[in-house]
Parts: C-alpha cells; structure tokens; sequence
C-alpha cells in the first residue's frame, strides 16, 4: 500500500509513495464514498512528498483516464507538491497550468506545504478541511516521507 488516507465530513487527505493503479482505485473508492457521505463535491487534499517518484506511464494513464469523474466530485482538488529550489517551483507551475487549462477554473491548486491549503479553500469548508488535515497531522502523514 503506496499511499494512505484520512476522510471525514466533506475532505479527504491522501499521501503518495510509489502510485499504483490499484491505489489510484483505491483513492477513486475513497473520494466516491466521501462525496456520497456528503451529498456534495468535497475538498480533496494530496500530499506528494520530496521523495515521491513520479507516477509510471501506465498509472499516469489510469488516473488521466478517471480524472473527469475526480473533478466531479471535488469541490476544490489541492496537490501539495513538496521540495525547495526552481526545479520543485517548475513543477508546481507545470502542474498547476496543466491542471487549470484542462478542467474548470478554481478547482485545482497547487501548494508547496500543508499550511498553504487551507487559505485556498472556500470559507464555507474550510473547517472540514482544517478537521482532516489535523487528523492527518495527528497520524504524521503531513510530514515526512510517503508510504512504501
């Protein structure tokens, strides 16, 4: 198991390892379930550590191919694309444009830590994120390395 999740009232947290495509079934079922919980689009919440390899092409395809029905469920999508320096902001920015010129403007974001996600949320569920991303913190799953 490459990746670990905290869910709750509306958000989910999610930390990456090495991305399989039976954890990106995993995350689908997960954020599915929160969604349906909430009966509303919820504030998703990854964590991608410094560490983290990037995903294969085959797991970058299977996610790629689910991605219209993730936005659908997101109310606001937050990668937190850890590490210093430009090489780690040429990411972030890659990311971000490629996230923002493909789906609906104000759903994806991209942060260089947890403490910058929360100033992105909408005021309305912003303390349901807050809640997960403390249990999070509470688990060490902000910090630190990814799941194995």
């Amino acid at each position: 198991m490459s990746c670990e999740f905290v869910s709750g009232n509306g958000a989910l947290f999610a930390v990456w390892g090495t991305p399989t495509c039976e954890d990106v079934d995993r995350l689908l079922q997960e954020l599915f379930e929160c969604e349906a919980r909430e009966g509303a689009p919820i504030v998703y919440v990854t964590r991608v550590p410094v560490d983290a390899p990037a995903p294969d092409s085959k797991v970058r395809a299977y996610l790629t191919g689910h991605m219209p029905r993730v936005v659908d469920c997101c109310d606001s999508y937050h990668v937190i694309l850890e590490g210093d320096g430009f090489g780690a902001a040429v990411k972030r920015a890659v990311l971000l444009s490629l996230f923002q010129i493909r789906w609906r403007h104000g759903t994806f974001y991209v942060h260089s830590s947890v403490e910058d996600v929360l100033s992105k949320v909408r005021p309305a569920l912003r303390a349901r994120a807050k809640l997960v991303l403390d249990r999070a913190a509470a688990m060490q799953l902000t910090v630190g390395p990814g799941p194995r």
